[in-house]
């Protein structure tokens, strides 16, 4: 019985070694609060996606998340987004009627990663989308990527 718990045990810490870094790289983020609170709730739709799914876009990570007509989520996420932009690079800011409606942070270097967060909201504060991403481009390349109009 001693034998397989140590077994268990090693198996345990070989798993936990191996895990992706990328999980915990957003972990230190206050927008990782938003993506815990609000992404099993009715009327939100989340998307994660890692690993082979996006090797076609040089992206490790990438995570989203749309609220529809939430207000108080909305006071949250600018309230994260604010916290989270010490120490950060804004790329572009967007106020309208006095209101953050569009912004993208370049946050410092997690390792060779570059990590991006964007997010946008209607006039009306009706639909706010939140993304964030990480990837070992370079971070125009990566704005490029995203931005490109068809």
């Amino acid at each position: 019985m001693r034998r397989s718990t140590k077994l268990c045990f090693l198996l345990f810490a070989m798993m936990a070694l191996a895990l992706p870094q990328h999980l915990a790289a957003q972990k230190d983020l206050q927008i990782s609060k938003v993506f815990d609170i609000y992404g099993k709730k009715k009327g939100v739709t989340m998307v994660e996606l890692s690993g082979e799914m996006l090797g076609d876009y040089n992206l490790s990570l990438f995570k989203s998340i749309v609220i529809n007509d939430d207000p108080a989520a909305g006071d949250f996420i600018r309230k994260c987004l604010a916290k989270d932009q010490e120490g950060a690079k804004k790329v572009k800011q967007v106020i309208s009627s006095g209101s953050l409606s569009m912004i993208i942070l370049q946050l410092p270097r997690k390792g060779r990663l570059n990590r991006l967060i964007l997010y946008n909201a209607t006039s009306s504060g009706y639909k706010i989308t939140l993304v964030y991403l990480e990837s070992s481009d370079e971070v125009d390349d990566v704005l490029n990527l995203l931005l490109k109009k068809k």
